[in-house]
């Protein structure tokens, strides 16, 4: 909290976001300090209320707290309210400390940078692996799981980038195996790992030929009631990474400068590395191609999705095959 005692926290990640307002709040104001905690959330939040409390002294104490969450001042569409709002953060009382947590941005909005430039802004977006690997060490420490470093970091870089989500996961994972060890078996049994992690796992059975375990991956993906042209997007978008990389490759790149290159994480560049020496240019460009065939067969209404999608991934595999 700056001198101006305005903070605003945005961003995706929930947890992230949870633990900077708790950090907040331990040091100024707690919620159960009723007289001096107010908490507005939603679009319908009338800032004259805000003002009211805001101008009040605090109860027996030196500071008052007000959190305001998801409130849209932040983003077009709530000039008037906004403009308020801003006006009445210019002159407030010292006492009274303003905390706005939001999903969404509009850095070009006039209280953003209004805050921005003034007072403290907290972006709560998912921490980098390192950080990711400590915050689900720690979190499998806490529930007691016997698990080696290895599956700590398989269950991080497979699950979604999400630590609220993350740990809802650990969670099942912990009722699931109880006192015994983890086992990668137990992980992929109970964990549900993010669509996009699982698309990559499917494009490399298919650059190692394995068409059953391809398609088992795939069926499982259509159970779980993910679009067909969802997948699609995600296979034809690793492709184009794959050609990227394979270009890059020609040019000796190494993983670090591939991964920076094409902004994907290390490991991911890694992957992505070993699988396009699995395949020849030739070969990824007429993957390319079998793909948009695909999107216009499926636009076009000519083939059902889910058997479009089906046949694409026999079809690179063939073509993998005979490269």
């Amino acid at each position: 909290m700056d001198q101006q005692g305005i903070t605003l926290i945005y961003g995706e990640d929930e947890w992230v976001k949870n633990e900077a307002l708790k950090q907040i709040k331990s040091k100024t104001v707690d919620e159960t300090d009723l007289m001096n905690y107010s908490y507005f959330e939603g679009k319908e939040i009338e800032v004259d209320k805000i003002v009211d409390i805001g101008e009040t002294m605090p109860f027996f104490a030196e500071q008052k707290l007000i959190i305001i969450k998801n409130s849209g001042y932040f983003k077009t569409g709530k000039k008037e309210d906004t403009q308020k709002i801003l006006d009445w953060l210019k002159v407030k009382p010292n006492y009274s400390l303003v905390v706005f947590v939001e999903q969404e941005v509009d850095k070009r909005n006039t209280l953003y940078k209004y805050v921005q430039k003034a007072c403290t802004v907290i972006e709560g977006h998912t921490p980098g692996e390192e950080a990711l690997l400590k915050i689900v060490g720690e979190a499998c420490k806490a529930h007691h799981l016997k698990i080696e470093s290895g599956l700590i970091k398989y269950l991080t870089l497979n699950l979604p980038k999400q630590v609220s989500h993350i740990l809802v996961e650990l969670d099942k994972l912990a009722g699931f195996v109880g006192t015994e060890k983890v086992t990668r078996e137990a992980i992929d049994t109970v964990c549900v790992f993010s669509l996009e992690q699982r698309v990559f796992e499917l494009l490399k059975a298919v650059s190692q030929n394995q068409t059953k375990l391809a398609l088992s991956i795939y069926n499982k993906l259509m159970e779980s009631k993910e679009s067909p042209i969802g997948v699609l997007v995600l296979i034809g978008r690793q492709y184009r990474q794959l050609l990227q990389v394979k270009y890059l490759q020609r040019n000796n790149a190494s993983a670090k400068s591939i991964s920076q290159t094409i902004g994907v994480p290390f490991y991911v560049a890694q992957d992505l590395s070993m699988q396009a020496q699995r395949f020849t240019f030739k070969t990824l460009q007429d993957i390319l191609e079998l793909c948009l065939e695909s999107d216009e067969a499926i636009k076009t209404g000519k083939m059902e999705p889910i058997k479009c999608i089906e046949l694409l991934i026999i079809r690179c595999i063939t073509l993998n095959n005979v490269q």
